[in-house]
């Protein structure tokens, strides 16, 4: 009796380490194929190898919307200060410029309480990047980066209708220098 059960134990064992040998064995083959296809993690770097001396050039506004192009400037610069394995430096000394304009800022209302109230508004930003070598050879350009969010409008208040706003055009200036890295990095 008391085999019986040691031996039926046993086989149970025997299973449960079959079973956890065969999905370690799958996630090993999983991470063997993903390897040979030369998967990797993109964004490590960002600039193309070469470009060590990257200069930020302040963005070309193209919109109505006073100070925005101060806004995605500092904002790409706090992003490749982040993440660039390079250095950012003054235009004389730097190895290549990373330029931009911002093409345009369109709002839309998205929920409205009858024909004239809106509730809430889209604002959708769009802009172009290009990194060019010192001697002006374009190494890279990204045409129609665009982000968008939305805002409560808050009915009367055009105080916070102006702050809500403004928050949210320095979020997308935040997505957009984000995104503009990432294409970059994933680029090169």
């Amino acid at each position: 009796m008391r085999g019986e059960t040691l031996l039926g134990s046993t086989k149970s064992a025997f299973r449960f380490f079959c079973g956890l040998s065969l999905h370690i064995l799958t996630i090993l083959i999983c991470l063997g194929v993903l390897m040979a296809c030369g998967y990797h993690f993109a964004g490590s770097e960002g600039p193309p190898r070469g470009v060590e001396k990257l200069y930020i050039q302040r963005i070309e506004n193209k919109t109505t919307e006073p100070g925005i192009d101060i806004l995605i400037t500092n904002a790409l610069k706090n992003e490749f200060i982040q993440k660039y394995r390079g250095t950012l430096i003054d235009r004389d000394r730097a190895t290549a410029v990373l330029s931009g304009t911002l093409l345009g800022i369109r709002t839309e209302t998205v929920a409205r309480r009858g024909a004239l109230t809106s509730l809430e508004r889209r604002i959708f930003m769009t802009m172009d990047l290009t990194l060019k070598t010192s001697g002006s050879e374009r190494l890279w350009f990204a045409k129609g980066i665009t982000s968008s969010d939305t805002y409560t409008v808050v009915s009367g208040d055009k105080e916070a209708n102006e702050q809500n706003k403004r928050a949210v055009l320095e979020k997308l200036a935040q997505r957009i220098a984000e995104n503009s890295f990432h294409r970059l990095a994933d680029d090169f």
